[in-house]
């Protein structure tokens, strides 16, 4: 019997294969790949009794009383939209933490409550360059920068400083690499991925080269609590900074609130104001519980801080001490944050192919250096996010495979 051809509405519809569907990709996302962050995660799943070393969030739970503040915000129905600057009683807590820590006076109108202190760089970028904006950004660097000036449009200009100068950068280079085209720098002291912290004669420097040529400065901060020994000296609280300066702060890492996902920008209203509303089409404004959290935490939970930033002190002097003598690698002591940057070139090896090893060979998991910059390549970092134990353990496989 001859099949009947199928007739109606859906007779000529046909389902694509899977391989077809990147067509509807934009161009700029055709050929996007995954980090060699996102590479080395995939590469360790499934690998029983691997040591994870790539986290850069605390591995301890957010205190307690903080997840009552949101459950009880929660119980009494702040479960609304909230203002797209954020709670005013938010943002009165952020005021008062940095005139607290460091003397600094900012009106709520000069806060922007963010979803997580990525966001807060994001809109930044998208709020302040245009097509071709050159930024300075100082490298070793935050991964996300890079990817964030160039989703606006703008041109990353890279200034390198490596383990030879403790990853502190040369004022020479930055204003050598400035041109006509500059609108900005971007500095991160307590820096990710390197532990260094800018001291106040370098930021004063930086801040020079910012009013001589009339640059926007983007300081991430979000690290300000983890410092070791050395103040954190607040970008905008150097003399007629203020007024230049986008501050980036947030609860993910002072409050183990990674997860959360909040965090804040400080500066000129009317930046904040075009900062505001390029985000309202991603994210309508930030969870009205976690902000009520977070303002409980900012206004009671100090001595939480100080037991979390301990801990992680501890760690770190731990770790240096462990990895810095370890056969062909090289690195400086961090004063803050919670990483080591290792220069692994004295092994024989450059980042990409030690952290292949590493994880391979002694199932420990680093990120190798050229994720935090082009000149990094010869790096690798690790997170002191794990117990002391867990950090001799990683240190002990790695010599192993360094003595082969």
């Amino acid at each position: 019997m001859q099949r009947r051809q199928a007739c109606g509405p859906n007779a000529r519809r046909k389902k694509p294969k899977a391989s077809e569907l990147k067509r509807f990709l934009s161009v700029k996302c055709r050929d996007i790949r995954p980090s060699l962050m996102m590479k080395m995660a995939a590469m360790a799943e499934g690998i029983e009794g691997c040591i994870d070393l790539t986290l850069g969030e605390p591995d301890i739970s957010t205190p307690e009383t903080i997840c009552l503040a949101l459950y009880d915000a929660a119980k009494r129905g702040e479960t609304h939209y909230a203002p797209g600057m954020g709670i005013p009683g938010l943002r009165i807590a952020i005021s008062g933490y940095w005139k607290r820590r460091y003397g600094m006076d900012y009106s709520p109108e000069e806060i922007l409550v963010t979803t997580g202190g990525s966001q807060a760089s994001h809109l930044a970028m998208q709020a302040c360059l245009d097509p071709g904006d050159e930024v300075i950004i100082l490298e070793p660097f935050f991964t996300f920068y890079e990817q964030q000036v160039l989703q606006a449009g703008g041109v990353p200009v890279y200034c390198m400083s490596g383990v030879e100068n403790a990853f502190l950068p040369d004022p020479e280079k930055i204003e050598a690499g400035i041109s006509k085209k500059t609108k900005a720098i971007i500095i991160n002291s307590p820096c990710n991925p390197t532990g260094a912290v800018f001291p106040v004669e370098l930021l004063d420097d930086i801040a020079g080269i910012a009013s001589r040529h009339d640059l926007l400065v983007i300081s991430d901060e979000l690290y300000e609590a983890f410092v070791y020994g050395v103040p954190h000296v607040p970008f905008a609280s150097l003399p007629r900074m203020k007024e230049r300066t986008i501050t980036i702060g947030g609860m993910s890492k002072s409050y183990a609130m990674t997860g959360w996902r909040i965090g804040y920008a400080m500066g000129s209203p009317a930046i904040l104001k075009a900062m505001q509303v390029t985000g309202v089409p991603q994210t309508i404004s930030v969870n009205t519980m976690v902000q009520k959290a977070s303002e409980f935490a900012l206004n009671n939970c100090d001595d939480a801080v100080g037991e979390i930033t301990s801990l992680f002190k501890k760690r770190v002097k731990f770790a240096y001490e462990k990895f810095k003598d370890l056969p062909g690698i090289n690195t400086a002591e961090p004063k803050g944050s919670f990483y080591l940057f290792l220069d692994v070139s004295g092994a024989g090896m450059d980042g990409e192919e030690f952290a292949d090893r590493a994880l391979r060979e002694a199932k420990v998991v680093t990120i190798p250096g050229a994720s935090f910059g082009p000149g990094c390549g010869n790096y690798v970092r690790i997170a002191c996010t794990v117990s002391e134990e867990m950090l001799e353990e990683a240190s002990q496989r790695i010599l192993k495979i360094l003595l082969k």
